[in-house]
């Protein structure tokens, strides 16, 4: 799950035409058992708002999130999750 929760975001996510390769930030999304996206807050900025912008409206876009069963007692690991985002070659 944690390989396919930033695999989904990247899907859904628009590069903007500022972004250049390398660029990075840094999100954290809090989710409910049913993978529903609560909220998501940037905690590290890659210096470009529209980058940044572009990432929060791709996690939003990919909710919900593929998250473990309930009953399976892993949810609590993916209920707040941190993980960086980064243009790895422009397409």
């Amino acid at each position: 799950y944690k390989a396919m929760i930033p695999a989904k975001v990247r899907q859904n996510w628009i590069v903007p035409a500022s972004a250049t390769e390398g660029m990075s930030c840094e999100i954290q999304v809090r989710l409910i058992p049913s993978g529903d996206v609560i909220q998501v807050q940037l905690t590290r900025t890659s210096g470009d708002a529209a980058f940044d912008r572009s990432v929060e409206n791709a996690v939003h876009k990919a909710s919900p999130l593929p998250v473990p069963p309930a009953e399976s007692g892993l949810f609590d690991v993916f209920r707040d999750l941190k993980f960086p985002f980064t243009l790895e070659k422009k397409s």
